[in-house]
């Protein structure tokens, strides 16, 4: 094919005309003239060291799209009980749980003011029972819940009513925020905290005979029930009592005192509110500017309170 292609290339050449070229021996030693032949061939994917095709990767940089990281570790189980253990332990991260509770009804009886809730205890607790030791060691308070007659959260008949169960949220005091929706409902809330202080663990080194805990140190509530025109005064007299051991008080902006319908359970997310946001300045320059101190918030428990956002995604 080679030589017919050379033939027809020189009987072109002849026919254009005379050409200066070198004369060429007809001597059948003389080498023949070399031609050479450019292909172009569609790049192959590279090999792999194994020899089957690899995968071709996305290439990294600031425009790429983002590459999810692995999500199983097959050989976790081969490490050492100390390391596993650690492990653990550094994936016990701080929570939001939210808290809700049925609007009063005088069939509730016992019932009222026991919480529900949609948050999810941590995933550790049932992997294994190396996990569930170790997470029982974080969350050391197990708060008992009701749960409703069906799936659906915002179920309320009047004397229908929301079911003993054997479901608890556990939570770790220290780290873990407890975000209560809905109105302010005093005799539940300082029940609530009391018994918090009982359950708190006793700290090392101090005597399981001495004083309760401190209880619950970061609490999120609605800004709603405070909106009005004595709100701040009121929020400093819960400081002097109920809030005096809160390290954190957050203030967001959600109203409802239930969570939205279509949320089936999953995570709390709390975000500082946006300064530029029209809900937030509305917020500032109006009701919530009495609970302003100079630049800042007014001191709630032990610290300066902050105003957030919450959203409620799906997830662990």
């Amino acid at each position: 094919m080679l030589s017919q292609f050379a033939h027809c290339r020189l009987d072109a050449e002849s026919q254009a005309g005379p050409r200066q070229h070198k004369t060429m021996s007809a001597d059948a030693s003389a080498p023949a003239p070399a031609v050479s032949v450019a292909v172009t061939e569609l790049p192959s994917p590279p090999a792999s060291p194994t020899g089957s095709a690899a995968t071709v990767e996305t290439p990294s940089g600031p425009d790429s799209p983002a590459r999810p990281g692995p999500r199983t570790f097959p050989s976790f189980p081969l490490l050492p009980a100390e390391l596993r253990l650690k492990i653990w332990h550094m994936s016990f991260l701080p929570r939001a749980v939210e808290l809700h509770t049925r609007r009063a009804h005088y069939a509730d009886g016992d019932q009222l003011g026991v919480p529900q809730s949609q948050s999810r205890n941590p995933a550790a607790l049932s992997v294994s029972a190396e996990a569930r030791a170790a997470a029982l060691e974080c969350y050391t308070v197990a708060l008992p819940l009701l749960a409703p007659p069906s799936r659906t959260p915002t179920f309320e008949r009047p004397g229908g009513l929301l079911q003993d169960s054997d479901r608890v949220l556990y939570l770790n005091l220290e780290q873990d925020t407890l975000v209560l929706l809905g109105d302010l409902h005093y005799t539940r809330l300082t029940n609530l905290l009391e018994w918090f202080r009982k359950m708190d663990k006793p700290a090392r080194g101090r005597s399981a005979a001495a004083v309760n805990g401190k209880g619950l140190r970061r609490l999120a509530m609605s800004v709603a029930p405070w909106a009005h025109e004595v709100g701040a005064a009121t929020l400093k007299a819960f400081t002097r009592t109920v809030f005096a051991d809160i390290e954190e008080f957050i203030l967001f902006m959600y109203s409802d005192r239930l969570p939205p319908p279509t949320w089936m359970g999953g995570l709390c997310v709390l975000e500082e509110a946006a300064a530029d946001s029209d809900y937030y300045r509305r917020f500032v320059i109006g009701r919530g500017r009495q609970f302003r101190v100079g630049d800042g918030w007014m001191v709630v428990g032990q610290k300066p309170m902050k105003v957030a956002d919450i959203s409620f995604e799906e997830g662990w």
